[in-house]
């Protein structure tokens, strides 16, 4: 019978490392699972009511072409305690290695024993990802078995491998926090688990997409970009408005792809990620951002209103007579109680390109509410405590506090340069629908 069973049952014929079997007063059940599976090792769980059934499997499936005494173990449990189940097979798990490393493959009998030990071990199967043996058939009350010939042998996943709800639940909830990487490492894993993956395939590719945007990293998104569009088409259950959110962020990220990217909407960027850093807690991430912003505003003001000039490397003659320009510049400087080398630098910074456009006097200046001494000095101070940060020339963190007053200003000068040179759209609309989504429908 078991040479005919395994034979028309591919799934027995599997490698199995380690075998688990609930035993009860009837030792046949753990005998059969083990004819069946033929595995390694095996491990018979067992009440103290049921300790006659250990000897007799054992001097069953002990022997040559069999298993040794060192390939055979068993623990006695408390039936009525569904913890010891798991700490035995837990710790038989722990002990337990491959010759070459690899993944144990191990399956638990969840035929005989107790019915509270038989779904101790099936919780066991779902928390530590292994494999389901019962065998079914005709039961015998009298005799307290499967009736002999009867056995049908039922192997089945692990239930993440079915379902992966839970699984899936812990996937997003990394994604929420921000940890795209791990995100993506757990979709990875349940892509390759579950039996129905392609929401599972679909958060994988918009994980990707997010951990290289947050990495800033322009030349994976093409790629990235391309992967996410080919899982919204197989991928249904996502909401109307979810969809359509993904979707103008694939197409704003398409932006930032050509070469060079599109700077006015890297500021935007830049903006949207610093918000991302803030909400989970990353302060001196987030100001590294919102200084970019702010910075980006100012440098690439300079550049629009003068045609040819860039603040990388300045040609003062671009913008006007460089000695009167020198003047004003250091005039300027004087006002607002500026420090530092009075001679126009090569390299415009946010404190040079601060000072440029309010001596220029220019309408960006008037408009961003940065036409006073007071006001510039308030902006060189809060660009002080970015620069004193750990991730910037210091050693100090970000506070929750200084962070919010970063985000304001950033958004304050965004919301100014994108009147003067964005399209006709709001900024802020666009911000926030570019925030990460968090949810997988």
């Amino acid at each position: 019978m078991v040479t005919r069973v395994r034979r028309r049952n591919s799934a027995l014929r599997r490698p199995v490392d380690l075998l688990i079997s609930m035993s009860g007063f009837s030792p046949l059940t753990t005998i059969l699972a083990y004819e069946l599976i033929r595995p390694r090792r095996l491990l018979v769980i067992y009440s103290e009511q049921a300790n006659a059934s250990v000897d007799f499997i054992a001097s069953r499936v002990i022997g040559p072409g069999r298993l040794r005494y060192q390939d055979f173990s068993h623990r006695s449990v408390e039936p009525t305690d569904p913890q010891g189940v798991y700490r035995e097979v837990k710790a038989e798990l722990d002990r337990s290695a491959t010759p070459d490393d690899r993944r144990l493959s191990a399956v638990i009998d969840i035929t005989g024993g107790k019915k509270v030990m038989s779904a101790a071990a099936a919780l066991a199967a779902w928390q530590l990802n292994l494999g389901i043996c019962y065998l079914d058939g005709e039961y015998d009350q009298e005799f307290r078995r499967v009736v002999p010939g009867d056995e049908r042998p039922l192997l089945l996943d692990n239930p993440t491998a079915l379902f992966g709800e839970q699984e899936m639940a812990a996937a997003l909830e990394t994604f929420r926090n921000g940890a795209f990487g791990s995100a993506h490492a757990q979709y990875q894993d349940l892509c390759e688990q579950i039996a129905e993956p392609v929401r599972a395939r679909f958060m994988r590719a918009l994980s990707e997409l997010y951990r290289a945007w947050c990495d800033l990293d322009l030349s994976a998104l093409p790629d990235r970009i391309a992967t996410v569009e080919s899982a919204l088409v197989t991928y249904r259950d996502l909401t109307s408005e979810t969809y359509d959110r993904i979707n103008e962020q694939l197409a704003f990220l398409r932006s930032l792809t050509t070469e060079p990217p599109d700077l006015t909407r890297l500021l935007v960027c830049f903006y949207v990620l610093g918000m991302h850093y803030q909400a989970i807690g990353r302060h001196d991430f987030a100001a590294l951002l919102f200084y970019r912003t702010v910075e980006g505003c100012l440098a690439r003001r300079l550049e629009l209103r003068f045609p040819g000039f860039s603040c990388k490397k300045a040609d003062y003659r671009l913008i006007g007579d460089i000695d009167d320009l020198t003047r004003a510049y250091r005039r300027a400087m004087s006002d607002t109680g500026g420090r530092g080398s009075a001679e126009l630098p090569t390299d415009v910074d946010l404190k040079t390109a601060v000072l440029l456009l309010y001596a220029l006097g220019d309408d960006f200046m008037s408009q961003a509410g940065l036409h006073t001494p007071s006001s510039v000095k308030s902006l060189r101070d809060l660009a002080a405590v970015r620069n004193d940060s750990v991730l910037a020339h210091g050693y100090r963190t970000i506070s929750p506090a200084q962070s919010d007053k970063l985000s304001a200003r950033a958004k304050h000068l965004l919301t100014v340069f994108w009147k003067l040179h964005g399209p006709p759209a709001d900024v802020q609309t666009l911000c926030q629908r570019l925030r990460f989504v968090d949810t997988d429908r």
